[in-house]
């Protein structure tokens, strides 16, 4: 399974870290601008961990994910 076939709403596990993927969201960067990325709810902190569109045919196992 690949990053991109994860659903919005959907509960992982980032190395020990539960999070919450929120879809594929504008966010914007310090001195650059707006960018879509996709974007996950770390449970509990209220911080969020963005990856790039371009990481969406990596796979779960090789970026340490599992499905809850």
């Amino acid at each position: 399974m690949k990053l991109s076939d994860i659903k919005p709403g959907q509960k992982v596990s980032l190395n020990g870290i539960l999070a919450e993927y929120k879809g594929i969201q504008k966010v914007k960067i310090p001195n650059f601008g707006k960018v879509e990325k996709r974007v996950f709810k770390i449970e509990g902190a209220g911080e969020y961990l963005y990856y790039n569109l371009t990481d969406g045919s990596k796979t779960l196992k090789s970026e340490k994910f599992k499905l809850l």
